[in-house]
């Protein structure tokens, strides 16, 4: 039977069952005969664009699941719950991606943070496996900026199985008073109970890497067009990195700005795991208004994957303004 008057393009569209049917063709019922069985996880994920001259890649560490409890300690829950529940996300849990920015210079191969390495949690320390995918060997960073103490940013600069640097060519660049806090034998004791874990574990990853490791403060420029500054507040010492190049800037938060979309909506809300909440609202307001002021592109460590994007201001507040056409590389 020839079907000419209609071409594969009018049988594909919403009008292609009708099309078959106006030609007496019968409609298939039943079960489809193939059949594939169910993967059970995602494609290993990295994007890529380019910011003049350089290379900026975006590597995936998996994820971070959280009670929302820990996300506006100064809110009341059902306030919280609501707001989540208006951007249809999960009221009770919050599933933070884990973004790691790498900035190929095309003299060095720049990684900032580390991920969480194999044992904070089982949804995350993916980071070596996806960066295999995206064509890079750990053995090839050369450079890593860290940009505060916690797990799923230092935890993957040990291979826990090996007892040694996961990335063995690479020097570190940290802010000094953020190294020298997770490094004093006595940090545990400085952060409360329920986060001394994290005190052994980045003294556990940091301590190995000491003598490689730069310590910066704000401004200090780790390779031509790319400085750290100085955010705290979510840690003692958190520091971001900016980076420009062809009159372009990209903005890389760290933990800075680390929730979609309660940081944004409301930049007063407290997370629990922020050390110093108010000097943390002072930054995250700060650095937000000059990404929307420069129109910086920014990489979020823990927005939606990729992670890339921009910032708006929105009434008293702002928006995150996902990347779109125009990161095509």
């Amino acid at each position: 039977m020839t079907i000419s008057p209609f071409s594969r393009r009018d049988v594909l569209k919403g009008g292609g069952a009708a099309a078959l049917l106006a030609m007496g063709a019968p409609l298939l019922s039943g079960p489809l005969s193939a059949k594939a069985p169910k993967i059970g996880k995602q494609a290993p994920a990295h994007f890529r664009f380019n910011l003049d001259d350089y290379e900026i890649t975006m590597v995936s560490d998996g994820n971070i699941v959280l009670p929302t409890s820990f996300e506006a300690k100064n809110v009341d829950e059902a306030e919280l719950k609501a707001f989540l529940q208006s951007y249809y996300l999960d009221p009770d849990t919050h599933t933070s991606q884990v973004n790691v920015c790498l900035i190929n210079t095309g003299d060095e191969l720049i990684m900032v943070d580390t991920g969480a390495g194999q044992y904070f949690l089982d949804s995350a320390g993916k980071l070596v496996d996806n960066l295999a995918v995206a064509g890079i060997e750990p053995e090839q960073i050369d450079k890593i900026i860290l940009t505060h103490g916690h797990p799923d940013h230092v935890w993957g600069v040990i291979d826990d199985f090996e007892e040694s640097p996961r990335f063995p060519n690479a020097s570190y660049a940290m802010n000094a008073e953020e190294f020298d806090f997770w490094t004093d034998e006595d940090a545990v004791n400085k952060v409360p109970e329920m986060f001394r874990s994290f005190a052994t574990g980045a003294m556990r990853n940091l301590k190995p890497v000491k003598d490689k490791t730069t310590r910066t403060k704000d401004g200090t420029e780790i390779a031509p067009g790319i400085r750290v500054i100085d955010t705290p507040g979510h840690t003692l010492a958190h520091q971001s990195v900016v980076v420009e190049r062809g009159g372009k800037k990209l903005l890389i938060t760290g933990d800075a700005i680390h929730h979609w979309p309660i940081t944004f909506d409301h930049p007063d809300w407290q997370p629990i795991v922020d050390m110093d909440a108010e000097k943390a609202i002072v930054t995250r307001k700060r650095l937000m208004d000059m990404a929307a002021t420069d129109k910086m592109i920014v990489a979020g460590y823990h927005m939606p994957f990729p992670g890339i994007g921009r910032i708006a201001r929105k009434g008293q507040g702002y928006q995150w303004v996902p990347a779109a056409w125009e990161w095509n590389i």
